[in-house]
């Protein structure tokens, strides 16, 4: 005789950003009732793509969850299985047997998938590794996770993905998509290094894309290649599924802003060091909607603060949440000012001078450097605004001049 106890914890995995929201308590509850009324009729859908596993004898499913124990991989394929994956890098042998397990599942949009025998919270960590490091995976926002038993005996673990459209929908998607980064990089700019490449996607993103809270699909990169409107985390997936593609090692990161509100942005490694990238708090639109993040006056379109920046920078405003280790972020080779000589560790009016020459040369519409602490700060904009020497810098007569001033980054800019 058949007996068949499913556990099904739903949606305890729901991807992070900006603008997420969980069910309530009285649909939680609606939802478990449903669950057992329809046990009977075997599998009924419940809400958000969760649905229950086929009926199978205990003893069926453990022999399939140990025939999922098996990796027959090559070593060839574990290695490509790694690339541009950071997350999976830091698992262990175990957990990478599993996120190969869930890796496929998904990517067949596959429903009750036999897993090797693991705790609930392990699998939770494991998936959210799998979706940080694959953006391509848009179709996803959860999971069910699936416990087999006979009597108070544990015999198997399953789970199916919480798939928010069907495969023809996903399909059209991922053409779309396809057709929209690939005309994104022919734009860019030949011959560029790691940096080079870096800049122009954050450029790119920053552009073309407007803060939206509740816009469609936000939580993932349609939001923004598909629609321009998005919030953190679509920012963030779009920003590394597009270094992916141009062959930058890029990590997925969340964790929460001083505000206390969750967020998502990214680390890139360029010639071998980390960076913070965030394009979201590089977005005008967003801070103009968002918490203040320390600017007084009028705001660039492209804030340049937040373009592969180190640890004690970023974690001055930001705090991070992983499921696994990140790396250290420590050098200031590919800041952002640091490579395009605005970045002053002395207040040398000779090179401020150089920078505004450069920029009307090029038709830049604004000035931005940084300061290496607060003593050049303080020197630079004494100089700067309250001596009102910018005026010798500026091809205006009109006595007048906008610019912002981030007395905690230490940076300054001025409109030409």
């Amino acid at each position: 005789m058949k007996k068949i106890v499913v556990l099904v914890f739903l949606l305890v995995f729901i991807l992070c950003g900006c603008a997420s929201s969980l069910p309530d308590g009285a649909q939680m509850q609606n939802q478990a009732a449903k669950t057992v009324e329809n046990l009977a009729e075997a599998a009924e859908e419940i809400t958000q793509g969760a649905v229950l596993a086929d009926t199978k004898d205990g003893e069926e499913a453990s022999d399939e969850a140990k025939a999922a124990a098996a990796d027959d991989r090559t070593d060839e394929e574990k290695e490509d299985l790694s690339r541009n994956a950071y997350d999976y890098t830091q698992l262990s042998e175990e957990e990478r047997l599993l996120y190969g397990i869930i890796l496929d599942g998904l990517r067949e949009n596959a429903m009750d998938v036999p897993i090797p025998e693991t705790d609930e919270p392990v699998f939770e960590k494991v998936f959210q590794c799998v979706m940080n490091d694959h953006p391509e995976i848009f179709y996803v926002d959860g999971y069910t996770f699936i416990k087999y038993t006979r009597g108070d005996t544990l015999t198997g673990n399953a789970f199916s993905g919480s798939y928010i459209y069907d495969q023809e929908e996903i399909a059209d998607r991922t053409r779309r998509i396809e057709k929209k980064v690939e005309g994104i990089l022919a734009a860019m700019p030949a011959g560029g290094g790691e940096y080079e490449r870096v800049k122009y996607v954050y450029e790119y993103l920053i552009a073309n894309t407007e803060y939206v809270q509740g816009a469609e699909d936000n939580q993932n990169i349609c939001s923004v290649f598909l629609n321009g409107r998005s919030v953190c985390q679509g920012y963030a997936k779009a920003a590394q599924y597009l270094l992916q593609q141009a062959d930058v090692y890029t990590v997925f990161v969340s964790g929460q802003v001083e505000s206390g509100e969750d967020h998502a942005w990214n680390l890139v490694r360029i010639d071998g060091d980390y960076y913070h990238l965030d394009t979201t708090w590089g977005d005008a639109s967003y801070v103009i909607s968002g918490p203040d993040t320390g600017y007084e006056g009028k705001l660039p379109e492209i804030n340049y603060e937040y373009l592969c920046v180190p640890d004690n920078q970023l974690l001055k405003t930001h705090t991070i949440s992983s499921a696994v280790p990140l790396p250290a972020c420590d050098s200031m080779a590919a800041n952002y000012y640091v490579r395009e000589g605005a970045y002053f560790t002395e207040a040398d009016m000779d090179k401020a001078a150089g920078l505004f020459e450069e920029a009307y040369a090029d038709s830049t519409a604004y000035v931005t450097f940084k300061c290496a602490d607060r003593q050049v700060y303080d020197e630079m904009r004494s100089h700067l605004i309250e001596q009102q020497e910018v005026f010798r810098y500026l091809h205006t007569s009109d006595g007048t001049v906008a610019y912002t001033t981030n007395e905690e980054q230490l940076a300054l800019s001025f409109w030409l």
